[in-house]
C-alpha cells in the first residue's frame, strides 16, 4: 500500500492528512499558521517537523511509505518563498519522489472541484479569487494582503466594523450595535483599550478578522449598517469572479463553477447577496466545497501519482473526511 500527504497551510492553520491509494485518511493533524508572509522561515520549519512527527505517531509509520507530496501553502505565489517551501520539504521528506508546492488556493478550488478546472473565490482571513479554465490558462485576482487588498475578506470586514463603531463613538458616524459587541467582546468600554489591545497581538490582520463575525452578529439583530457592510464585502467579492470568469470562460454556455471557500462563507447573507449579484450570468455555478482544504490538498497528490482520481477514490475520501467531521 502506497500513501500521499496533503498539506494546507494558511494564515492561521495548517492542516496535513495521511490517505492510501483508495482514498482513506490514516492520519491527520494541524497547528498553527505557515504564511510564509506572515510567518518567520524558523517557526515554520519548526512547527512541520512537529507535524510530521505526529503524523508519524497517528499513521503508525505510514510516513516513510509516502510516495507524493502535495502542498498548497499561502505565500509560495512568490518564486522565492515556494523555493524555500520545495527546500524544506526535500530536507524533512527526502524520500518522497514527487512533491508540488503551489499556492494554497489551489487546496480550496480541488475541495470543491475534485482536481478540475474551474474558479475558487476564497473570503476567510484574507481573500483572492483564483482561476484556471480546461486550457490551461490561470488567471489570479486580489489576494494583496490586508494593507493593500483582501476585499471581501474578514480582516477587510472587521476593520470597516472598527472604523464604523469608532465613528459612532465620536459622534461622527450613524448608531451601530456594533460598537457595543466589540465592547462586550473586549470586555472594555474604552475603545482606546480595544485599539491598544489589537496593536499588541503579534498577528493584527488575524486579531481584525476575529471581529466580522460581530458583523454577521450586528445583522442579525437589523443593524443597517452592518447589512451595508456584509452587502459592501458581496459586492468587493462578486467584482473579482466576475473578473476572472470573464477573461476565463468568455462566451462560456457550459456551466462553470465557483468554489466559495473560507469562514466568512458561513454566513447565509453573504452568500444571498453573492448570490443576487451574480444572478445575470446563468453560467456561474456557485459551489459550497464538500471536502476541507486539506482534502483538496490531498487530491492534488493523488493526481501527481495517478493523473486522474478513481471513483472509489472519490468515495472514500469524502467519507473519511465525513466522519472525521462528526468526530471532531
Amino acid at each position: 500500500m502506497s500513501y500521499c500527504l496533503g498539506i494546507d497551510g494558511g494564515g492561521s492553520t495548517t492542516t496535513m492528512a495521511i490517505s492510501d491509494n483508495r482514498g482513506n485518511i490514516v492520519a491527520h493533524v494541524q497547528g498553527g499558521p505557515s504564511n510564509l508572509q506572515a510567518t518567520s522561515p524558523d517557526e515554520i520549519k519548526d512547527r512541520f517537523e512537529q507535524l510530521i512527527q505526529k503524523l508519524e505517531m497517528q499513521g503508525g509509520g505510514k510516513v516513510s511509505q509516502i510516495i507524493s507530496v502535495f502542498a498548497g501553502i499561502a505565500g509560495t505565489g512568490y518564486e522565492k518563498n515556494r523555493y524555500w517551501m520545495e527546500n524544506l520539504l526535500l530536507e524533512l521528506l527526502p524520500h518522497v519522489e514527487k512533491k508540488l508546492v503551489l499556492p494554497d488556493m489551489i487546496n480550496a478550488l480541488y475541495s470543491g472541484t475534485l482536481g478540475e478546472s474551474g474558479i475558487v473565490q476564497i473570503a476567510g482571513t484574507g481573500s483572492v479569487t483564483y482561476g484556471i479554465n480546461p486550457t490551461g490558462k490561470e488567471v489570479r485576482v486580489g489576494g494583496w494582503g490586508y494593507l493593500f487588498g483582501d476585499e471581501g475578506s474578514g480582516a477587510a470586514l472587521g476593520m470597516k466594523a472598527l472604523q464604523v463603531s469608532l465613528r459612532y463613538f465620536d459622534g461622527r458616524g450613524e448608531p451601530t450595535i456594533l460598537l457595543e459587541l466589540l465592547q462586550e467582546h473586549y470586555k472594555t468600554d474604552d475603545p482606546q483599550e480595544i485599539i491598544s489591545t489589537i496593536y499588541q497581538t503579534n498577528q493584527v490582520k488575524q486579531e481584525v478578522a476575529k471581529i466580522a463575525p460581530l458583523v454577521f452578529q450586528a445583522a442579525i439583530r437589523e443593524d443597517q449598517l452592518a447589512k451595508q457592510l456584509i452587502y459592501e464585502a458581496a459586492n468587493e467579492l462578486a467584482l473579482s469572479i466576475e473578473t476572472v470568469v470573464n477573461q476565463l470562460y468568455s462566451g462560456e454556455d457550459n456551466p462553470i463553477p465557483v468554489i466559495l471557500s473560507g469562514g466568512l462563507f458561513q454566513a447565509e447573507l453573504l452568500q444571498t447577496y453573492l448570490k443576487e449579484m451574480l444572478a445575470a450570468n446563468s453560467s456561474i455555478e456557485l459551489i459550497k466545497p464538500s471536502l476541507p482544504p486539506v482534502g483538496g490538498a490531498i487530491i492534488g497528490a493523488q493526481i501527481l501519482v495517478d493523473n486522474e482520481l478513481t471513483e472509489e477514490f472519490r468515495q472514500h475520501i469524502q467519507q473519511s473526511f465525513d466522519q472525521l467531521k462528526e468526530k471532531s
